[in-house]
């Protein structure tokens, strides 16, 4: 029953926390699975490490910045779409536009011919309900 304090306590590098979260943060695993995989008992440790080491909501301080949090800005950086893509993608929604106008004339005047020749009112009066 008299186990000494220090045989309780785990105490881990602060390199050795970072390796973890840094772990967590690049490939996804989950924080247990971290846990388990390097059997740390406590289940508070991420968190608790995560404030310490200066790190909130898994993204660190800016002073904390590796090189693989770079390069995932930089690919934000990439998917982000270019002056030129979005120029071009304004022309194409135009062209549909107009399209789209055109057949709603087209449909306007096939109506209007319609009524004419068939003398039915088709189109719906503003005074009905």
């Amino acid at each position: 029953m008299d186990r000494p304090i220090n045989h309780l306590v785990q105490v881990y590098s602060e390199t050795f926390k970072r390796q973890v979260i840094e772990e967590h943060l690049n490939t996804g695993a989950s924080q247990s699975s971290l846990l388990r995989k390097y059997n740390i008992r406590f289940n508070g440790a991420f968190q608790k490490w995560m404030l310490q080491l200066g790190y909130r909501n898994s993204q660190p301080k800016a002073r904390y910045l590796t090189l693989s949090n770079n390069s995932a800005l930089a690919t934000k950086e990439k998917n982000t779409p270019t002056t030129q893509s979005l120029e071009q993608r304004i022309k194409e929604l135009e062209r549909l536009l107009e399209d789209e106008q055109l057949r709603s004339e087209a449909y306007s005047r096939m109506i209007d011919i319609a009524e004419k020749e068939l003398k039915i009112p088709i189109r719906k009066k503003s005074s009905t309900k």
